[in-house]
């Protein structure tokens, strides 16, 4: 599981501030977003925009897989599952 196939990659304003996107395991899409905070959190630095967030969770994504595997563990939402900070660890 550790080359996850992030997909419909797209900010999300209805879900909140951040990014939205989805995962395909074991053919069932699971639903995640990550909020703005997270990824500022994660870079230790303000995302100032839409397009430096998107940068970022491009820049961010070996620890975006990491954080979805972390929270699997835990079990997701059928609807979206947030990840958050402590999932990046």
């Amino acid at each position: 599981m550790n080359d996850l196939a992030l997909e419909n990659i797209r900010i999300d304003p209805e879900i909140g501030d951040g990014i939205s996107f989805t995962v395909d395991i074991r053919g069932t899409a699971h639903r995640f977003f990550v909020s703005r905070e997270t990824l500022g959190d994660v870079e230790r630095t303000l995302l100032a925009d839409n397009h430096d967030m998107l940068a970022s969770f491009e820049r961010q994504h070996d620890k975006v897989q990491h954080a979805i595997v972390n929270v699997l563990k835990f079990g997701t939402s059928h609807n979206v599952t947030f990840l958050k900070t402590a999932f990046f660890r």
